[in-house]
């Protein structure tokens, strides 16, 4: 009995969404040497091309979201902008001499 060894059961799969329930696979662990992609939380082979297509979704959407936040600051630039522009006028308002008034 002393030659068998014991091996951790890998659950193999080719999608990440292909088992309901089941783990996301979000934290990729990649064995260089071997060649071989597995889950880290699960400990699920996952094939080469199902982890590169999970990666460049994500890349995908936080390229997305990169998008969406410069236009956000676009638009919060132009606001500040816009209201320093009203406080200046309101200021140069306030500051300015007083004209005295013509009643005849």
């Amino acid at each position: 009995m002393s030659n068998i060894l014991p091996f951790t059961r890998l659950r193999s799969t080719n999608d990440a969404r292909s088992h309901v329930n089941a783990c996301a696979h979000r934290h990729i662990r990649l064995a260089k040497h071997a060649g071989i992609v597995s889950c880290a939380d699960c400990g699920s082979a996952l094939t080469p091309f199902s982890a590169l297509s999970m990666l460049a979704e994500q890349y995908g959407l936080a390229l997305s979201q990169i998008e969406h936040l410069k236009n956000r600051l676009a638009l919060a630039n132009a606001r500040i902008l816009e209201l320093s522009e009203t406080l200046d006028a309101i200021d140069s308002l306030k500051r300015a001499p007083k004209q005295p008034s013509t009643n005849t």
